[in-house]
C-alpha cells in the first residue's frame, strides 16, 4: 500500500511539474496542437522520386496541405521544382548527401553527410533553412552528432508519435506503399484516426508514387482518396510539415504566458520563451474563456491584428488565437460586435 501511495504522489508531482513547466497563467491554455486539434499529421517524402513533385505535391496543394521533401543531394534533385515547392510553404529537408546507412560509416563520414547536405540545401533553396533530416534506411547511432546540425530527425519505427517525443533525434514514422503497413487509402485513414485517439502525431513516410521506380510505391489514386478523407475531417487534424510540428512542440513546451495588466476593457499578455527566435518562430494556439459580460473581442500582437475565433466547449465560449513567442505584447480588447461561434 505504501508503494502504491508513493507512486500516486510521484504521478501527481510529475503532472504538476508538467503544467508548471509551461508557466501558463490561468485561465489561459496552450493547445497541444495548433487550433486545439486532436491530432497532428505530417507527410514526408524521401529520395527525390520524380512523381513526388509531378503528382503528389499538386494533390496536397489542392487541399492547402504542406509536405516535407527529404532530399538526397547526390541523387539529382530537381532544384527548380524544389524551390517552387518551398516558395509556397513546403519544407525542403535533408536525406543526407549520398544515402548511406549512417551506422555503418565512420563518425567523420557521418559528419560530412549531415553538414554538407544541410549546407547544399541552404545554398540551393532560398527563403528557408534546412533544419530537419530523415535517416537513410532509418539507421543512426549518433544522435548527439545529428543534433549539432538539425533540430529533429525522422526514423521509421511505425508508431504514432506522442505529443512530446522522447527523442527529437529519432521521430517515428509509418512506412507507406507496397513495402509498408499503410498500403491503401483505408490504411492511411486508420493511422490518422489512431493519432486522434492518442492525441498524437502521425508522421507518414513515402517514396515512390505510381510508376516512377521509387521504393515502396503508393498509387496517386490512394493518396488522393486519403487526402479527401482528411480534408473532409479537418476539425480533427492539424496538417503541417515535419519541421513546423517540431517547432510547435518545442515552443508549446517552453513558453511562458503572463498577464501584464487586466481591466474591464483590455487585457495585456506577454508570451515568451528562451528558444532561438531565428528557428523557433511558429505561432502557438492560445485560448481563454470570454470575459464575463464581453460580447466580442479583438486581439493584436505588436502591430499585427491576429485572427480570433470564438469556440464553444462544454457550454463555455472561449477566445482562441495564434501568437508567436517573443513577438511583442498581446492585447485583447473588448468589442461590442458579437463574434460567431464554432463548436469544438
Amino acid at each position: 500500500m505504501k508503494v502504491i501511495k508513493k507512486l500516486i504522489i510521484l504521478m501527481i508531482v510529475a503532472t504538476c511539474q508538467g503544467v508548471l513547466g509551461q508557466r501558463v497563467a490561468q485561465p489561459y491554455e496552450i493547445g497541444t496542437w495548433q487550433g486545439f486539434k486532436p491530432a497532428a499529421i505530417s507527410y514526408t517524402f524521401d529520395d527525390n522520386c520524380p512523381n513526388q513533385l509531378a503528382k503528389a505535391v499538386p494533390l496536397f496543394d489542392t487541399k492547402g496541405f504542406k509536405v516535407t521533401l527529404f532530399t538526397t543531394i547526390n541523387w539529382n534533385p530537381n532544384w527548380t521544382g524544389l524551390q517552387a515547392a518551398s516558395n509556397i510553404g513546403h519544407e525542403i529537408a535533408s536525406h543526407t548527401v549520398s544515402h548511406p546507412s549512417l551506422d555503418s560509416i565512420s563518425v567523420d563520414k557521418q559528419l560530412i553527410e549531415y553538414r554538407d547536405s544541410r549546407n547544399t540545401i541552404d545554398t540551393k533553396i532560398s527563403g528557408s533553412k534546412c533544419m530537419t533530416i530523415a535517416y537513410p534506411f532509418c539507421s543512426c547511432d549518433n544522435f548527439k552528432l545529428c543534433s549539432e546540425y538539425y533540430m529533429a530527425a525522422r526514423s521509421c519505427d511505425g508508431f504514432i508519435v506522442p505529443s512530446t517525443p522522447s527523442n527529437f533525434m529519432c521521430i517515428s514514422s509509418i512506412n507507406c506503399g507496397t513495402e509498408g503497413p499503410a498500403k491503401t487509402a483505408t490504411d492511411l485513414n486508420v493511422s490518422v484516426e489512431s493519432a486522434v485517439s492518442k492525441n498524437g502525431w502521425c508522421v507518414f513516410m513515402f517514396h515512390g508514387i505510381d510508376n516512377d521506380n521509387g521504393y515502396s510505391p503508393i498509387s496517386s489514386e490512394d493518396l488522393g482518396a486519403h487526402l479527401d478523407y482528411v480534408a473532409a475531417n479537418r476539425s480533427k487534424y492539424w496538417i503541417n510539415t515535419f519541421g513546423n510540428v517540431i517547432r510547435y512542440i518545442k515552443e508549446r513546451n517552453a513558453v511562458q504566458l503572463t498577464v501584464n495588466s487586466e481591466s474591464s476593457k483590455r487585457i495585456t499578455l506577454q508570451l515568451t520563451d528562451t528558444l532561438d527566435n531565428a528557428i523557433y518562430n511558429y505561432p502557438v494556439t492560445i485560448r481563454r474563456p470570454m470575459p464575463t459580460v464581453w460580447k466580442g473581442a479583438s486581439v493584436t500582437q505588436g502591430t499585427e491584428n491576429l485572427v480570433i475565433h470564438v469556440v464553444r466547449k462544454n457550454q463555455v465560449a472561449y477566445i482562441q488565437f495564434d501568437a508567436i513567442p517573443n513577438a511583442g505584447a498581446i492585447v485583447i480588447t473588448k468589442q461590442k460586435r458579437v463574434l460567431p461561434e464554432n463548436a469544438e
